[in-house]
């Protein structure tokens, strides 16, 4: 008889390791090292003329940041090619490992929502249309305030509103800050957006506004990296991104009415500034810089801002790992479980929580229910 180990192993599609491996640019040689094994075993893999161990089955899987479950099925395909933009002359194949794995685990996250919206039999409405490059950034900014109705006031919650208009959006740690966000319109998931969960809110706002007029410009799969300080030199299409992105967050009619309601002076001081920069969402950096841009600051004011980190007053009520995953996917996964169309084991998994956590949600969500 055959036991379950040599069945999983005889299941395996071999472009899905192949995938698996060149999405985060890793070379035969380098994954053979990690497993002490000869590249052609890798390549042999790869073109299915042999199979790897379940042991090195699940190795492969923590390698690549990937469910052993991806390599058992056909999976639509990631991006291709990936940009990497925002700082000059590094690479995608530069960034440590660790970092590249999150652009793994994202596009896990993607196909996962995905595959319980199949399941659930929901379509995800896309609301939103691309714009073209001869467009400028401010009138694409003032569409976008449009169509999310948003007139010259603050944006209270961008990622929840993004995420009604279709776009996936999700938040993960990035290791030693590599990157700040990625964004690709995918030919089955549509358009998706990664944040990096280890920054500041308004940081991430910033990196989400500028992520979406990516996708809106139709830019390609974009990995950016966005620094603190705006005064650092941006070109071609970060620039264009950037730009809709301060226009998007911080309208210029409603900041400079806000302005002038505060009584600011030409150098506030930065507790003034953070709640301000809280109103409307965005970093106190990108809100200085935008004040000294329409003249209501000096120049050069912004800049002792730059290191400043607001401190949290009390821990939010929400996990991490709820945040980080949105409303949206957490309420379509658990709603998949309670259809029976999942196990626990799958919700745990698709959560990033051990089966103790997922039990303890699903008692706990009961309850509410009741």
């Amino acid at each position: 008889m055959t036991d379950n180990s040599e069945h999983v192993t005889r299941i395996i599609i071999p472009k899905q390791l192949q995938k698996a491996r060149e999405l985060i640019q890793l070379a035969p040689q380098e994954v053979a090292s990690e497993l002490n094994i000869s590249a052609q075993d890798i390549l042999d893999w790869e073109n299915g003329k042999s199979q790897p161990k379940v042991g090195l089955l699940e190795r492969l899987a923590e390698l690549y940041g990937r469910e052993i479950d991806y390599f058992l099925k056909e999976t639509p395909a990631p991006p291709e090619k990936i940009e990497f933009r925002g700082r000059p002359n590094q690479s995608l194949r530069e960034l440590p490992n660790e970092a590249r794995i999150v652009l793994s685990k994202f596009d896990e996250l993607c196909r996962t929502v995905f595959e319980i919206e199949t399941l659930l039999i929901k379509k995800r409405e896309i609301k939103l249309f691309y714009f073209k490059e001869s467009e400028s950034p401010e009138a694409v900014a003032n569409s976008l305030r449009k169509i999310l109705d948003a007139s010259d006031n603050p944006i209270p919650n961008l990622r929840m509103v993004l995420e009604h208009e279709g776009v996936r959006i999700f938040e993960l740690p990035v290791p030693e800050d590599a990157f700040s966000g990625f964004s690709y319109w995918h030919p089955d998931y549509g358009p998706c957006i990664l944040l990096n969960a280890a920054e500041l809110r308004g940081r991430r706002n910033f990196t989400l506004a500028h992520e979406i007029a990516h996708l809106l410009y139709k830019h390609g799969s974009s990995l950016c990296y966005i620094p603190l300080e705006f005064r650092e030199p941006f070109r071609g299409l970060e620039n264009k991104a950037n730009q809709v992105a301060v226009a998007l967050l911080l309208p210029k009619s409603g900041i400079i009415e806000d302005f002038r309601k505060r009584d600011l002076s030409s150098r506030p001081p930065e507790k003034d500034l953070i709640l301000m920069a809280s109103k409307w969402g965005a970093s106190v950096q990108a809100l200085g810089y935008r004040l000294e841009n329409l003249g209501l600051i000096e120049k050069g004011v912004t800049d002792k801002f730059v290191e400043s980190r607001p401190k949290h007053l009390r821990r939010p009520k929400t996990p991490s790992w709820e945040r980080q995953l949105g409303k949206e996917f957490v309420s379509a996964t658990f709603e998949a479980y309670e259809k029976g169309l999942i196990t626990s084991g799958k919700l745990a998994h698709s959560l990033g929580i051990t089966i103790r956590e997922a039990l303890k949600q699903i008692e706990v969500r009961g309850k509410q229910k009741a």
